[in-house]
């Protein structure tokens, strides 16, 4: 019987670890999926290439949802600074947007088509 009760008490140590484990592997896996959810919306709008977006055409929804460390404010602030100056003539100009720093610069520099700066944009 001592045999019998260890076993269990080691079985039941065994899945509560493994429980432990699944629970992390999930919490480590969702951010990812919801980049890729994000992606594939992204790339169904008409200001993006593949997987890049028109800078000078999306809109701030559409912004948020392709640039990393982009959320409401900050799209919404990059959207009526173009609308104030014009269109972004380069990715640097970015720098000049309130709340756009240099690290999220560079996060989101290979997400932004560089075609977007371009005189034939539309």
């Amino acid at each position: 019987m001592k045999i019998n009760g260890l076993l269990a008490s080691l079985l039941l140590g065994l899945l509560s670890c493994a429980n432990v484990f699944a629970d992390q592997t999930v919490q480590q896996t969702t951010p990812v999926a919801q980049e890729s959810q994000q992606i594939s919306a992204v790339e169904k709008s008409s200001n993006f290439v593949g997987s890049m977006l028109n800078i000078n055409t999306a809109t701030a929804s559409e912004i948020q949802k392709a640039l990393l460390g982009i959320g409401a404010k900050k799209a919404e602030a990059i959207v009526e600074y173009r609308e104030k100056h014009g269109k972004f003539t380069a990715v640097e100009q970015l720098l000049e947007v309130q709340g756009i720093g240099k690290a999220t610069l560079e996060k989101n520099r290979e997400r932004i088509d560089p075609l977007s700066f371009s005189e034939n944009s539309k």
